[in-house]
C-alpha cells in the first residue's frame, strides 16, 4: 500500500512540475527536479561576497568601538543591475520563506569555519509590520543559519518598539535621527556575556543595525558578529 502510495505521489509531482513547472528565482528559466530556487547555471555564477574586500571597505567602522562586530558575514552582493536582486525582494516582500530559510543555511555554511558565535539573534521588525507581512525575513534567514551552526536562535531578548518609516531616500543623517531608541532590550539576562550573530537581510548604512546592536550591549560583556544575506556595492 505504502509503495501505491508513493507512486502516485510521484506522479502527481511529475504532473505538477509539467502543468506548473518551478522556475529559477534569479533568470526565471524552469528548474529540473534535482534543483531548487536556482538553476545551475545560476548557482554556478553566484556572487558570493569576498570578506577581505568587505573588510577594506570599512563597513565595520560604521560602528561605536562599544559595540562594534568582531567580523561581518555577508553571503553576495548586489546592485540594482543585479539579477540576483530577486533573492532579497522576494524574500523580503513577497513572502518567500523558504527561500530565505534556503539562503540562510547557504549563509550558514560560509560560517562554519570562522563564526564563533553561540546564539543568533535576528533583527526584530515592528509587530504591526510583522503581522502585515506575514513574518520576519530576518529570523527566516536565521532559521536557516541555525541547522547549519546547531546553534539557538533567540527571538524574544530585543524588541522593536518603534514602526518607523522607511530610510529609503534619507541622508546619513535623517537615517541616524529614525533608527533613535526604536528597540528594547527585553532579556538582557539571556546574552550576558555571551557571542551573538545579529543577523539583517542587507547591509546599507548600518544604521538600523548600529541602534539595535546599541541597545544590545547595554546586557553587558556582550561579543557581537553581524551577518546578512547581501551587501550592496
Amino acid at each position: 500500500m505504502a509503495q501505491v502510495q508513493k507512486i502516485c505521489l510521484n506522479i502527481w509531482g511529475s504532473l505538477m512540475d509539467l502543468l506548473y513547472p518551478s522556475v529559477c528565482d534569479v533568470c526565471g528559466e524552469s528548474l529540473v527536479r534535482s534543483e531548487q530556487y536556482l538553476c545551475t547555471s545560476c548557482l554556478a555564477d553566484f556572487p558570493f561576497a569576498d570578506k577581505d574586500y568587505m573588510t577594506s571597505k570599512g563597513i565595520l567602522d560604521l560602528f561605536e568601538e562599544s559595540y562594534r562586530p568582531k567580523e561581518l558575514y555577508s553571503l553576495f552582493y548586489y546592485n540594482k543591475y543585479s539579477p540576483y536582486k530577486n533573492l532579497i525582494y522576494l524574500v523580503k516582500y513577497h513572502s518567500y520563506r523558504q527561500l530565505g530559510v534556503y539562503l540562510g543555511r547557504m549563509l550558514g555554511e560560509q560560517l562554519l569555519a570562522s563564526c564563533q558565535a553561540d546564539c543568533i539573534i535576528p533583527i526584530p521588525l515592528h509587530q504591526k509590520k510583522q503581522k502585515a507581512r506575514g513574518f520576519n525575513q530576518a529570523l527566516e534567514i536565521a532559521k536557516g543559519i541555525s541547522e547549519i551552526l546547531k546553534i539557538e536562535v533567540l527571538d524574544d531578548v530585543v524588541i522593536r518598539t518603534q514602526n518607523n518609516v522607511s530610510q529609503t531616500g534619507k541622508n546619513s543623517a535623517e537615517r541616524l535621527k529614525n533608527v533613535e531608541n526604536i528597540f528594547e532590550l527585553k532579556r538582557p539576562e539571556r546574552i550576558q556575556g555571551r557571542s551573538v550573530l545579529l543577523i539583517d537581510d542587507v547591509i546599507t548604512t548600518g544604521s538600523t543595525i548600529g541602534s539595535c546592536l546599541r541597545e544590545l550591549a547595554t546586557a553587558g560583556d556582550v561579543k557581537f558578529y553581524l551577518g546578512c544575506l547581501a551587501q550592496t556595492v
